[in-house]
Parts: structure tokens; C-alpha cells; sequence
């Protein structure tokens, strides 16, 4: 049965995008893409010496408060934390014995990575003597839309998706000790008795059971994550409910999976009632203890493993409307025709293969009785992608490959050709592309496509480094990610662009 689900979208010259939203609503600020530390102005200078030694100087009125610090701009999808600004000097002190005191100053924090938050205005009190002048406030720390630094282009999120919260999570991953029978042996000959089965014994996944905390406050519990899995928050009670949709290997040693898991459900009015992705990265411990300690004896028996981990929280971008909305305001070139019509969004994750190719310049003009030469050039060559197709539901619904071309499991085909691209958003990523389809075969969902976008990717590129004359004919695989939009019909305009 074709997984793929359709729904027809007419559109014009320019496509309709999906609003993100990217509101906080308690629980952590929304990812920092930049790092500007705003640092707060000097404190005035104090009045002059008194002119009668012992007497106390005049008290210096309040310095003007500092300028509020701008807000965090969005940064882009895989943006570092900005950090906050940096306070100024302290506040002046009053002046003795008739000396000045010198006006204070403090300045006015940033605001907090990636949280769109506006600098703190500083304010100082002038000690004795001339009015201190009050610092300035730090500038905000830049906002983002990505989730943790070295994200793997593999977990990426689907386009539309935004980043909204972070918590930290320390507590258990919980396993049971489990046993399990293989087939039995094959029946007895004459006389003789079937093979026993045999059971072995491993310990199994049972549920997360960790605590959330705010993401600037270690000591502020914001929510809990548990059998599901689930993350309730512990201020609005809302819930969403995963499931794993991709993950990769830990960079820590010993530390459970770096995970995208998609929401498939949403509880109450609150923080975690619109969120449709979760990525869960930065871990540390929590893997299944080895298979020693589990047997007969202890099956049915439960261990709890320590780990800690990031959870991301992203809204928008899920299945529905949104899915079926391709970004808006795309680069020139990438649009497609007027007159084209978007039937199929699939998300692709795999790997951009390419071959180490030697290349011989011009050949010069040999000499009398010589041989002309050119150099040789060494270079990764892009073969194919090798990745999967997935819905909304993150259902395996197609392959991509040579060509390129787009196979569903209807067994439809559509090959294309590059007409026009543009970089990506996202620094390391391969181009953004709008192709065109060059042939179609079968019956299904891919029979009738006549152009292809190549959006939102993630990773892909070829290396800089590592192809030589040692190295020819290898290849290499690169991960990536992408969203991949289909459209029917014809263009209206006479062009591709």
C-alpha cells in the first residue's frame, strides 16, 4: 500500500510560506545563534575635593539608567548560544572626610542566549561629589532557530519546524532484565526426541524516568520525562508523547543515542501543547548494562542506568497543513513555474556519495621529438545520493538515488535535472535546488511529477581535503538531510525560473 498522502496546492509566482512560531512560554529561551556580550559603560567621575578637610561631600545624584539592550535576531538552524552581557563596574561609593566619591556604574546584562531577550538597562548611584553617568546596557544575545551545536544533518528537523524551548535532564534510563526463546530444534527422526529451544536473556528499554530543568536555573524543575516517552511540564501540566523518528551514535563514549523523535500527541493548553518535534542530544550514560547480570535468575527485574541530556522542542512544520507548505520567499531560480501544483512532500535522510576523480589539464604542444603535458587534478566528484523517503508519520515511503531520480514504493519513478540553484541557509549544507522532471514510469504517486524542489538541506558537501593520486576511484558517503516537494502540471509563463 503507497504510504504517500497527497494534497493539492496551487500556487503563483511566489509560494505561501508557513508563519513560524517561536514563542517561549516558561520554560528555557529559544536557541542562540550568535555570541555578542554587551558590556556595561563606565560610572561618572565624582565631584571635586570638599574644601573643608573631615566634612562630607555632597551625595551625587542617580546617574541616567542605561540603554536597554536589543532584542536577539533569529539565528540560523544549528546557531550557538549567545551569551549574555557583561555587567559593568560597581556602584560608586559615598565620599569621606570631604574627598569625592566617584559616581558608580553598573551595566545592563544581555540578554540571554537566544532567547530574543532585550538587554537589562544599567543604573548606578553617584557616590559624593558630580553626578555619576549610568552604564550602558548590553546587547542582547542573538536569538536562533537551530537546535545544539554538531547537530547531525541527519537529525535535522523537517522545513517549517522552529525551535520554541530547551530543558536539561538528569535522572534514569530504566531497563528489564528480558528473555526470550529461539525457534525450537527440528523434529525428531525415528525414535528420537525435537531440539529444546533455547532462551536467552538481554535487558530491554522499559521508559526514561528523568527530571527537566530550566535551562539558566539547574535548580528550577520545569517538567518530567517519562514511559511514553513523554515530557509533562510540571508548570502547565501539558504533555506531548514521542516516538523516534532517527538517531546517531553519541559522540561520548558510553552515552544512549543523540535522537529526532516526532510528536504523536499533544495535551492540554500549554507549553508542550503544539510541539511536533523533539531532539534529544548532548547525552551522557544511560546505556543497557552488557548482557551479564541478566538471566533466569533476575528476569522481570528492573535497572536503573544514570544519564543527562538536552531536549530540544520545535513547533510547526508536522503533518498537515503545514507539511504541505513549502518555505516561503526562496532564493531566485528555486520557485517553480506558474502553473505547477504541489502534490507530495517527503523528508529525505541518507548520504550524498562522491568518487575521487583525476583530471588532466590541457595538453601543451610537444616540442620536436616531445610529448605535451598537463597537470593532474584531484577532486571528489558527486555519484549519487543514497537516501530514504519519509511522510509526515516519518513512514518510509520511497528511495532517491542515481540519476537522480525518486522511486516510491509504488514502485513510480521520476528522474530529474538541475535547472537552477542556491546556497543554503544553513552553513555546510548542499545547495537548494529546483529540478526538472526528464522522464516519469508507472502508474503511482511519482507518474505524473513534473518538477522537484530541494529545500531546507542539511550537511551533504563533498570534503575539502583527502582525494589524491593515492585516492582515486574511492568514495566517500557524506550524511544529509533534505525536504523534497513534488509538483504536477505544466509551466504558464513559457520559463523555469
Amino acid at each position: 500500500m503507497n504510504a504517500h498522502k497527497t494534497k493539492p496546492i496551487k500556487v503563483g509566482t511566489t509560494l505561501v510560506g508557513l508563519s513560524l512560531a517561536a514563542a517561549l512560554a516558561g520554560l528555557a529561551c529559544g536557541d542562540g545563534g550568535g555570541s555578542p556580550s554587551g558590556k556595561g559603560g563606565s560610572g561618572g567621575k565624582g565631584g571635586s575635593a570638599g574644601s573643608t578637610a573631615g566634612t562630607t561631600g555632597t551625595a551625587g545624584t542617580t546617574g541616567t539608567a542605561g540603554t536597554t539592550g536589543s532584542g536577539g535576531t533569529g539565528g540560523s538552524i544549528g546557531g550557538t548560544t549567545g551569551s549574555g552581557g557583561t555587567a559593568g563596574s560597581a556602584a560608586g561609593t559615598t565620599g569621606s572626610g570631604g574627598s569625592a566619591g566617584t559616581g558608580g556604574s553598573t551595566g545592563g546584562t544581555g540578554g540571554m542566549g537566544g532567547s530574543n531577550t532585550a538587554g537589562t538597562g544599567g543604573s548606578s548611584t553617584g557616590g559624593a561629589g558630580a553626578t555619576g553617568t549610568g552604564g550602558t546596557g548590553g546587547t542582547g544575545g542573538t536569538g536562533g532557530t537551530g537546535g545544539p551545536a554538531n547537530l547531525p544533518p541527519t537529525l535535522n528537523p523537517p522545513a517549517g519546524a522552529t525551535l520554541k524551548l530547551r530543558v536539561h535532564a538528569t535522572g534514569d534510563q530504566i531497563y528489564t532484565c528480558m528473555g526470550s526463546s529461539a525457534g525450537a530444534g527440528g523434529g525428531a527422526g525415528a525414535g528420537g526426541t525435537g531440539g529444546a529451544a533455547t532462551t536467552t536473556y538481554a535487558y530491554v528499554l522499559k521508559q526514561p524516568d528523568a527530571k527537566l530543568w530550566d535551562w539558566t536555573s539547574t535548580t528550577t524543575q520545569v517538567g518530567t520525562h517519562g514511559l511514553g516517552p513523554n515530557w509533562t511540564s510540571t508548570v502547565d501540566a501539558s504533555v506531548v508523547n514521542g516516538a523516534k523518528a532517527y538517531g546517531e551514535n553519541a559522540p561520548a563514549t558510553g552515552a544512549v543515542q543523540w535522537l529526532l523523535l516526532r510528536a504523536t500527541s499533544n495535551t492540554g493548553t500549554g507549553v508542550f501543547s503544539d510541539v511536533t518535534y523533539v531532539i534529544r542530544a548532548n547525552t551522557t550514560g544511560g546505556v543497557a548494562p552488557a548482557a551479564t547480570g541478566c538471566d533466569s535468575a533476575t528476569a522481570g527485574m528492573d535497572t536503573r542506568v544514570p544519564y543527562t541530556a538536552d531536549y530540544y522542542f520545535y513547533n510547526g512544520g508536522g503533518p498537515g497543513t503545514a507539511w504541505m507548505t513549502p518555505p516561503a520567499n526562496l532564493p531566485t531560480g528555486i520557485p517553480v513555474p506558474n502553473g505547477a501544483t504541489l502534490k507530495i512532500h517527503d523528508h529525505a535522510i541518507g548520504v550524498q556519495v562522491y568518487t575521487c576523480t583525476a583530471a588532466t589539464g590541457g595538453t601543451g604542444g610537444g616540442g620536436a621529438g616531445g610529448t605535451g603535458g598537463g597537470a593532474t587534478t584531484y577532486s571528489w566528484v558527486l555519484k549519487q545520493p543514497d537516501a530514504i523517503l519519509y511522510d509526515s508519520s516519518f513512514a518510509q515511503v520511497g528511495t532517491h538515488g542515481l540519476g537522480p531520480n525518486w522511486t516510491s514504493t509504488d514502485l513510480s519513478v521520476v528522474n530529474g535535472a538541475r535547472v537552477a540553484g542556491a546556497n543554503s541557509t544553513m552553513a555546510g549544507a548542499i545547495q537548494w535546488l529546483l529540478l526538472s522532471a526528464t522522464s516519469n514510469s508507472g502508474t503511482g504517486v511519482f507518474s505524473d511529477i513534473t518538477y522537484i524542489q530541494r529545500l531546507n538541506t542539511a550537511g551533504g558537501p563533498a570534503p575539502a581535503t583527502g582525494c589524491d593520486a593515492n585516492a582515486t576511484g574511492m568514495e566517500t558517503r557524506i550524511p544529509y538531510s533534505a525536504d523534497y516537494y513534488f509538483f504536477t502540471g505544466t509551466s504558464t509563463d513559457g520559463g523555469t525560473d
